[in-house]
């Protein structure tokens, strides 16, 4: 769904631009597209929109000034727009385009329906506003395609193939001379069934193009180090394309594979290996060449055929940076130390939307991103991609459930879904609601929202409560039993509902807002049936045998935050989340054995594809606990019944992760990634429940500050709001506060400004 448009210099409607491209090829190919223009002066203000079927990268007289279009739904893109006048001159400027088009879906593409017609195979479309003249793209520019740059097809659960570059095919000083040898740039006629007559964008599958909702940051240069034996690592995870200065005979070939982790014999580990590969083809000449696509990895494993060398390796990194003055110190430093790992690891999974992991995947997934989204919101000034992943996400099916992955090739399969993901989804949309106080912003999202919470309405046992949910009910990592009604799932369904009421009175919509509270209401009463009266706590599910017994967290947690649980319980749930003795790592990961947090395991997905495996450990007296991701619920519920002086002792687990790396965070406490920005959690507490700043009203009109120290002598920092950063200095005897805002402390409303209170 697209988000609210910033304002844009160029009229609505129709466009002057035609569509260009250069050769009609199938499959992955490259394109270099370039303009020659004249200029008597260099304006002020120099404006240039484009957009591409497919990504791009565009050059004015040698400099990079965008590279997108941001990721979307084909049916929903964007437009680059970008002030260029810093780049032009007096004389001959030149504006040149690399653009792909992928061929097929993978990680971070969708590609439009064939029934686009020529589109399909790639277009790229431009206007340059240079004062009353617009330069735009058509016949007049050249175009070829850049033979040799190719790829292979997808495979594995990276949802890549291995990238192929011709080191010989652009010349070095192609994007800032034109000596007119080029052909000329072919048009596409953008026909389609319906087809008006016109050439000119909008054209189908888009309608007209949405504003691009991200800024666009320049790229930082990583050196990667050479090792020795083949072997070229980083200090820490880095991700961008990578810049190659290489020489060998005419068509040989340099093979360069990415990964995390290198063995005690300077290899990447087999396990690591997820299709992250790139060949090189040299021309027997030195060439400096840039991937198109983004490497993420911790070491390049260089095979090159005799005669090549590789002179050095470069990443350039683009990912959006931190913006704002937002910081976090404490009496403990393992805990400062976690918060700056969680706020990289956000970072390198900040792109073009955020993102499962820079080293696997670079998928979009629905649900994980709520958890980069809050620390985003609670530590950086730039809200745009927290803004934009709840609109990116919001791609619906016809039945009204959301992709469990959206705009690559897993919302193009549509092999399964993942019902909770729809929900934490749900939450990121509240938050929204929350921290911007933006109703024209969020109001489009809550019939998405509806839609989601109304599709679990197919499933009511006739009591209200959801029964035997299809897809992949995930939870999380841990071994969460899910069959017939499945509390961590009704949990999140609670405050989904909860959420969805709120938002709709924020809104004046009475109807939806009594229809969330009446469901709620038959959820309170049909979530009985889980609750155990001997043993004081909610069984996961309601499966046959020993499944039906199992306990964890995440059913106390997320009932906890649903607004599920009596008040005369809730104490009782803390202490069974609490009992370290009764807690047991179990994941169907490691069927057979505990998963003892820290120590690194190899696992297995086998159960994905054929069911749960029996449990082995003991289901009456053990509690399965929570990995990374699901943290932040189980943290929300501490919060919710009362006990934020928990959390600091709680967010010291994240000692584990830093076992496995100090620099960015795991997937699990025992394998996987390790650049998962989804157990991040820790980095939000310190700002909301450390700190205790969080909106009292949404938008921070006025803000709720209410620091919890716990077993800390003293924390510091500031927050990010709209209106400025708010800083807290709390310690056990006093709180200094200086807010940009009002705000409201243990149940008394101060005035914006500097002000010392009582704990």
């Amino acid at each position: 769904m697209l988000s609210p448009d910033r304002s844009s210099p160029f009229p609505p409607g129709r466009w002057s631009a035609r569509w260009i491209w250069a050769g009609a090829e199938p499959g992955r190919h490259v394109v270099a597209l370039r303009r020659v223009f004249e200029l008597d002066r260099v304006p002020a203000a120099a404006p240039l929109r484009c957009y591409t079927v497919g990504r791009h990268v565009v050059w004015v007289n040698g400099h990079e000034v965008v590279v997108g279009p941001v990721r979307a739904n084909p049916r929903e893109g964007h437009t680059d727009v970008v002030d260029v006048h810093e780049h032009l001159r007096r004389g001959e400027n030149v504006l040149a385009i690399q653009a792909v088009h992928q061929g097929g879906d993978n990680a971070w593409t969708l590609q439009p329906p064939a029934a686009s017609g020529d589109l399909a195979l790639g277009a790229f479309v431009a206007e340059l506003l240079l004062d009353d003249e617009l330069v735009v793209s058509d016949d007049s520019w050249e175009g070829r395609v850049v033979a040799g740059w190719t790829g292979e097809a997808a495979r594995g659960i990276g949802g890549r193939g291995r990238e192929i570059v011709h080191a010989g095919s652009l010349d070095s000083g192609w994007r800032t001379d034109a000596d007119g040898s080029w052909p000329a740039a072919e048009l596409r006629s953008a026909a389609s069934l319906g087809w008006s007559g016109d050439p000119r964008p909008p054209s189908h599958p888009v309608g007209p193009y949405g504003i691009r909702p991200l800024p666009v940051a320049p790229a930082i240069e990583v050196p990667v180090r050479e090792r020795g034996g083949g072997v070229w690592n980083v200090e820490r995870v880095e991700v961008g394309t990578l810049v190659l200065d290489v020489v060998g005979p005419a068509e040989a070939c340099i093979d360069i594979t990415a990964g995390e982790f290198i063995d005690d014999h300077g290899e990447l580990e087999a396990d690591d290996v997820h299709d992250n590969r790139l060949r090189i083809v040299t021309d027997g000449g030195r060439r400096t060449v840039e991937t198109v696509d983004r490497y993420g990895f911790r070491a390049l494993r260089v095979e090159a055929d005799p005669g090549c060398t590789v002179h050095s390796v470069t990443v350039r990194d683009r990912n959006l940076r931190v913006q704002g003055d937002a910081s976090f110190r404490c009496s403990d430093p393992l805990l400062e130390r976690i918060w700056e790992v969680g706020r990289r690891s956000v970072t390198i999974n900040s792109f073009d939307a955020y993102t499962d992991c820079p080293t696997r995947e670079q998928r979009a997934w629905t649900g994980d991103s709520v958890v980069h989204q809050l620390v985003d919101l609670t530590t950086n000034a730039d809200w745009s991609l927290a803004r934009r992943h709840p609109f990116l996400a919001a791609s619906p099916r016809p039945d009204g459930m959301l992709p469990m992955a959206v705009a690559g090739d897993i919302e193009g399969r549509d092999p399964t879904v993942i019902p909770d993901w729809a929900l934490h989804w749900v939450h990121s949309v509240f938050l929204l609601h929350r921290y911007t106080g933006d109703a024209e912003l969020v109001a489009p999202l809550l019939p998405v929202v509806e839609g989601v919470l109304r599709w679990f309405d197919r499933f009511d046992d006739g009591t209200g409560v959801p029964t035997d949910v299809t897809g992949w009910v995930i939870i999380d990592w841990a071994a969460n039993y899910t069959a017939g009604v499945c509390a961590p799932l009704v949990g999140l369904l609670g405050r989904s509902l909860r959420e969805l009421a709120a938002m709709s009175r924020w809104v004046d919509d009475a109807g939806t807002a009594a229809w969330a509270d009446r469901r709620h209401e038959q959820l309170r009463v049909g979530v009985e049936r889980l609750w155990d009266a001997g043993r004081g706590l909610y069984v996961d599910c309601t499966a046959d045998g020993p499944r039906g017994r199992a306990v964890s967290e995440h059913a106390q947690a997320a009932l906890l935050v649903g607004d599920l649980v009596p008040r005369e319980r809730q104490q009782r749930l803390v202490e069974v989340m609490e009992d370290r003795d009764r807690r047991v790592w179990a994941t169907f990961m490691l069927p057979g054995e505990e998963a003892t947090p820290g120590v690194t395991r190899p696992f297995t997905g086998a159960h994905l594809m054929t069911g749960p495996p029996e449990p082995w450990w003991d289901v009456e007296g053990r509690v399965v606990g929570a990995q990374p991701f699901f943290r932040y619920v189980v943290h929300d519920a501490l919060v919710a019944a009362g006990r934020s002086d928990l959390l600091p002792a709680r967010c010291r687990d994240w000692a584990w992760a830093l076992e496995r790396c100090d620099t960015s965070l795991a997937e699990t406490w025992f394998g996987g990634t390790i650049s998962h920005a989804w157990g991040a959690t820790p980095t939000r507490d310190a700002m909301t429940r450390i700190l205790g700043v969080e909106p009292a009203d949404p938008g921070f009109g006025v803000a709720r500050i209410e620091p919890e120290l716990g077993d800390l002598d003293w924390a510091s920092g500031r927050v990010p709001s709209p209106f400025g950063s708010i800083a807290v200095q709390a310690r056990a005897e006093r709180v200094e506060v200086d807010s940009p805002v009002p705000f409201v402390h243990r149940g008394d409303r101060h005035d914006a400004g500097r002000h010392v209170l009582a704990p």
